[in-house]
């Protein structure tokens, strides 16, 4: 360890530091009385510490820092993986492939050198630290386990990495490619049987998660069969009620069978419906666990109508109805201003591009749909007449305005809490191109709420570009320019879809044509969760001057199709209320929830799913290349679960596992050191005592 002061002044600046100690304590002793009565090794002593006092204070006013260079040893890290999804026991014998694990970490404890810092991981769905639980993990996700070396043990000394797994992965990228960032061979540990055995199974289920009430809604149903030549499969589905709703017979072709059944079933009621899909349990399959799973598709009554009012065609047009009815929920319809003569109570939202104009002002028009309460969203243009959308008292005044465009680029606003958008999409939206927005100074009104704001050139200004206002029974939203076209393409050609943009419009046009809740007890919940997700649930409560509480105890009963209940009470937040009740089997569950806020009793009522998630029992074959490209690749190899002491010794034997030498380096400053205080007491204390000892006070 070294140890060293610096600072940011030159070393003449030290010896001035001991001028002034000496120059302090010569005018302080030098014509002292008290001082010719002292011994003169105590008058040493006095003046020495005067003269370090002044001497280290002064040196102190320059900032001095300590520079601590250390050497720290780190032993190799071994890593060893271990899947715990449900492919690697879904076997006959899967007591013999426990066993088999067990063994292994034991042996790997027990014949690894103590030189070597053993990490034992267990990754599945997600990654822990602990190897204790059981193999239960619905999925199997090898990019998450690299995502969490690459983090956890960054610059670290990794030496090696034994995957301990089947090869069957079912979430995430081709786990060949993820070991590239990984700078230490990859060893695999194969487990599980590559043998192909007879076995029918229901691969995937294609569908929409929601369906309008009275229409028919498409399925697709993927079947996969492997050595069942000549079987006969009934394919059936069954809703709700036990009623078979659809069926059809399948004759196997071949021992590697596979097939796309696409089918129609009719949504008769309104709200969450449960079909049972299942095919027939052949003789002799190595596990029936695939031949049924359960879907859910949420029925809603009607579709939302949007109505879109420009002054002439535009790109815009085709990319806001292209991205609204992206979503089943929305139906959107196009005209003119001028062609309009329909019924405004008709619509759920109308957005107007361009409008109001210059000729053609819809004064009339835009009173009627506020009239009826229909939400407005003003998409600002070159026809925009600029000083009849002040009059509009839409939260947004546009000022000094001469006619012409600017290119203004989207930013977003910091405070805006109407809703949330994804962390790609607040970053992406500063990479679209600009839109063209009419001239002026741009004035967010009270009341109103921004967005976007403008970025004009390099230079980000807090002049609203999107900006959402909320007057009770009216709602709106004005974007100050045109171009949202630009955005879409801008979109595809970095992520190859248009998930950013519709995201942003959906968002936009949700916030508008959803009716406000007017009840002070809020629930948020999502109406389908994954088998392996967590159920949570949000709730709000809002007293009588509309200010936040969370007071009163807020409770809530689960029922389950059986009429089981389970009730709970919700968590407080800091002004809210939260529950988290962990992962709940598959199936339709109805909740009650109610707080009682003064003598007042609020009740909120709903429903969800648990939705299967059955990766891990479509695949039975072990995938042994997979693991053996994965170690290749990375410079390691694999190795048969019967040969894990060869790994083990393999990896005793690997001559890149030895221990790092680093250097670390840490500056800090001096005045913050316990021990520079107490030296100062020190020396003050010194000279204090001799002083008073020798009646110099």
């Amino acid at each position: 360890m070294g140890i060293s002061i610096i600072t940011e002044y030159s070393i003449a600046f030290d010896f001035l530091c001991l001028a002034l100690g000496a120059l302090f304590s010569y005018l302080l002793y030098r014509n002292s009385s008290f001082s010719r009565d002292l011994p003169k090794w105590l008058f040493y002593i006095v003046t020495g510490a005067r003269f370090l006092l002044i001497s280290f204070l002064s040196f102190l006013l320059l900032g001095p820092m300590l520079k601590v260079v250390s050497r720290e040893v780190e032993r190799p890290i071994v890593i060893i993986a271990v899947d715990h999804s449900k492919s690697l026991v879904n076997t006959k014998d899967s007591a013999a492939v426990l066993a088999k694990v067990n063994s292994f970490l034991a042996k790997a404890k027990a014949d690894l050198p103590a030189e070597f810092d053993l990490k034992i991981l267990s990754f599945g769905d997600h990654v822990r630290e602990n190897t204790s639980e059981g193999f239960n993990d619905k999925a199997t996700d090898f990019t998450s386990l690299y995502d969490a070396i690459d983090i956890k043990f960054a610059n670290r000394n990794v030496g090696a990495i034994v995957i301990a797994s089947d090869g069957i992965y079912n979430e995430g990228s081709n786990p060949v490619y993820g070991p590239d960032r990984i700078k230490a061979p990859i060893y695999t540990l194969a487990f599980g049987d590559t043998t192909v055995r007879k076995d029918a199974a229901i691969a995937k289920v294609n569908l929409n998660k929601v369906a309008l009430l009275g229409n028919s809604f498409p399925m697709e149903v993927m079947l996969d069969a492997k050595q069942c030549l000549g079987s006969n499969l009934l394919l059936s589905v069954a809703a709700d009620t036990a009623q078979i709703v659809f069926s059809k017979s399948i004759v196997v072709t071949s021992n590697d069978f596979r097939i796309n059944v696409p089918l129609f079933l009719d949504a008769k009621k309104k709200g969450i419906s449960r079909y049972r899909i299942s095919i027939t349990k052949l003789d002799g399959e190595v596990t029936y666990l695939n031949n049924a799973t359960d879907v859910f598709i949420n029925v809603i009554e009607n579709k939302q109508k949007v109505l879109i009012l420009s002054v002439a065609p535009n790109p815009d047009i085709a990319a806001l109805k292209n991205a609204i009815e992206s979503s089943i929920n929305y139906e959107v319809v196009t005209q003119t201003a001028n062609e309009f003569t329909g019924r405004v109570s008709d619509y759920n939202l109308c957005i107007l591009h361009g409008l109001p104009s210059s000729n053609n002002p819809s004064t009339n028009l835009i009173d009627n749909f506020k009239n009826a309460g229909v939400p407005l969203w003003f998409i600002l243009s070159a026809n925009t007449d600029i000083n009849t959308l002040n009059n509009l008292s839409l939260g947004l005044q546009v000022a000094n305005n001469r006619g012409g465009l600017q290119d203004v680029y989207p930013n977003f606003s910091n405070g805006f809490s109407l809703f949330t958008f994804s962390d790609l999409l607040t970053d992406k939206i500063k990479e679209w191109p600009p839109l063209s927005s009419p001239f002026g100074v741009y004035i967010l009104k009270a009341g109103a709420t921004s967005l976007l704001n403008q970025k004009i050139g390099a230079i980000n200004t807090n002049q609203p570009l999107m900006v959402f206002s909320d007057q009770g029974n009216f709602k709106s939203v004005v974007l100050g320019g045109e171009g949202l076209w630009r955005w879409r393409l801008a979109d595809y050609n970095s992520n190859g879809n248009h998930e950013l943009s519709n995201e942003l419009i959906l968002k936009t046009v949700q916030f508008l044509s959803v009716k406000d809740d007017k009840s002070p007890f809020k629930i948020n919940v999502k109406n389908a969760f994954k088998e392996n997700e967590a159920v949570v649930f949000d709730a709000e409560l809002y007293n009588e001057s509309g200010q936040l509480t969370n007071v009163p105890e807020a409770k809530i009963t689960i029922t389950d199709q059986n009429k089981k209940q389970f009730p709970y009470v919700f968590s407080r937040t800091e002004k809210a209320y939260t529950l988290n009740i962990g992962q709940f089997p598959v199936g339709k569950y109805y909740y009650k929830a109610e707080v009682k806020l003064g003598d007042m009793l609020f009740n909120r009522s709903g429903e969800f799913s648990v939705n299967a998630l059955q990766l891990e029992t479509v695949n039975t074959v072990a995938n042994h290349q997979l693991l053996n490209s994965i170690s290749v690749r990375s410079g390691g190899k694999m190795f048969i679960d019967d040969k894990y002491q060869d790994l083990i010794d393999v990896l005793k034997k690997q001559e890149d596992l030895k221990p790092m030498s680093f250097t670390r380096k840490k500056m800090e400053d001096m005045i913050d050191f316990t021990w520079v205080f107490f030296t100062l007491i020190l020396l003050v204390a010194t000279e204090w005592f001799i002083r008073k000892r020798s009646g110099g006070y």
